[in-house]
C-alpha cells in the first residue's frame, strides 16, 4: 500500500446526477449512503490502491453493489468521479442505448 495521500474528490455533473438518483431510488437509503461513504473514503485516501486500472489515469473501483469510474490526477492530488452505478443499473442503461435490429 502506498503512503496515505489526501486527494480532493470532485464529481462530474453527470456522475453527481446519477448519485442523487441512486440515493433517491434506493430501497435501503441508509445502506446506499454507507456504500457511497466507503467509496468516497477510498477515493480520498488511496485512489491508486482502489479498484483496477482501465486506461491511462482512469480506474474502476467497486464497493459491492456500487461501482465508480474515476480519473486520478497527481498535481494537485485530485480524483474526478466520471460515473457511478449500482449492480444491473449500468447494464440496463447500456442495453437501452444499443441500436435495435
Amino acid at each position: 500500500m502506498r503512503p496515505e495521500s489526501n486527494h480532493v474528490v470532485f464529481w462530474s455533473p453527470e456522475a453527481d446526477e446519477t448519485l442523487q438518483a441512486l440515493i433517491r431510488d434506493a430501497a435501503d437509503q441508509e445502506a446506499c449512503l454507507l456504500w457511497i461513504g466507503e467509496n468516497d473514503s477510498w477515493l480520498a485516501r488511496g485512489p491508486l490502491d482502489f479498484g483496477e486500472s482501465r486506461y491511462h489515469t482512469i480506474r474502476l473501483g467497486v464497493v459491492t453493489p456500487l461501482a465508480v469510474l474515476f480519473d486520478v490526477l497527481d498535481d494537485p492530488p485530485t480524483v474526478i468521479v466520471l460515473d457511478i452505478w449500482h449492480g444491473k443499473s449500468r447494464f440496463e442503461r447500456s442495453a437501452s442505448r444499443r441500436p435495435r435490429a
